[in-house]
């Protein structure tokens, strides 16, 4: 598809954040939202959140910022956009962990909490631009950071549900004590908390297991045998 095209085709409509309203959406209107996103990750991997522009993406996608501007009204908005996906993954790599019908509830949380802490410390070592952009997120207050901490908390309550029908927990409102779960491992679990630990040189490995543990007695879990 050209640029012309593109442009003569009249702005999209709402339905993904950051993207104007308009006319009804097309298949094509749906490929270049998503073309954006993938080259704004592309190059915010590259370079940098911060050194990434709207010029930058649009060169790389052969069309000029005016265009671009017709799908996101900001470079913020695309970057919400590259951090939902993101989020999105890391989400999936928590369901793959918990997803056992074998496993116990407290076990099912255990590996929950374990992925999305070696998810966030795997970024902040190992994908330091990415993490930049993850950062303004937080400290911009963007939609999707709220989003992906109520998608994660009602995942960690709906195996607090299946906890309590299987009798491995005592706690009566899993919605109140998926909040408290959440809240206990803050520490664990929130990317800028995370970073600022290991700017620090905590080593944070040897506390994952105690935390973990208490929050789960909150939960009115029994300790393994041989605790």
């Amino acid at each position: 598809m050209t640029e012309h095209e593109i442009e003569t085709s009249g702005p999209p409509a709402s339905g993904r954040s950051g993207m104007r309203t308009g006319s009804a959406r097309s298949a094509d209107t749906d490929t270049m939202h998503d073309r954006i996103v993938e080259k704004a990750e592309q190059l915010v991997r590259q370079f940098g959140y911060q050194k990434t522009t709207v010029a930058d993406i649009a060169a790389e996608l052969d069309m000029s910022p005016a265009n671009v501007y017709r799908f996101f009204s900001s470079k913020a908005a695309i970057c919400e956009d590259v951090a939902r996906k993101l989020a999105a993954d890391v989400r999936e790599k928590m369901r793959e962990a918990a997803d056992d019908p074998l496993l116990g509830a407290r076990e099912r949380l255990r590996r929950l909490v374990l992925a999305n802490h070696h998810e966030i410390v795997n970024r902040c070592i190992a994908d330091k631009r990415t993490h930049a952009m993850v950062h303004a997120a937080v400290e911009n207050n963007w939609s999707v950071v709220q989003e992906h901490q109520e998608s994660i908390r009602q995942m960690i309550a709906k195996i607090i549900s299946d906890g309590i029908d299987a009798g491995e927990f005592s706690v009566a409102d899993p919605e109140a004590a998926s909040h408290c779960f959440q809240a206990a491992l803050i520490s664990a679990c929130h990317p800028v908390i995370v970073e600022g630990r290991l700017s620090a040189g905590e080593d944070i490995q040897p506390t994952l297991d105690p935390l973990l543990e208490f929050a789960l007695r909150g939960l009115g879990a029994r300790a393994p045998s041989g605790d």
